[in-house]
């Protein structure tokens, strides 16, 4: 839910809820730009094309947080 508001938001340059940035439900916020950095990072993850010292050079934190959230879902699963 959150990243699909981050997207309207983004989209539409507007707050998800009326008011200003002090109006917003607690958290919210930065639930979203989580969201956003997790699909970002995806995003670029899935453009390197499986070339991870590149990646790891080029853009270092977006290879650790890919493995963050792998682990997590070990972890999780297992």
């Amino acid at each position: 839910m959150e990243l699909r508001m981050a997207w309207q938001c983004e989209r539409w340059h507007a707050l998800p809820e009326p008011g200003g940035l002090f109006d917003q439900p607690a958290g919210m916020l930065q639930r979203m730009a989580a969201m956003l950095n997790v699909y970002n990072a995806f995003k670029v993850f899935k453009a390197s094309s499986g070339n991870l010292m590149a990646l790891a050079n080029s853009q270092p934190q977006v290879l650790a947080l890919v493995r963050d959230i792998e682990r997590m879902e070990n972890e999780h699963d297992g």
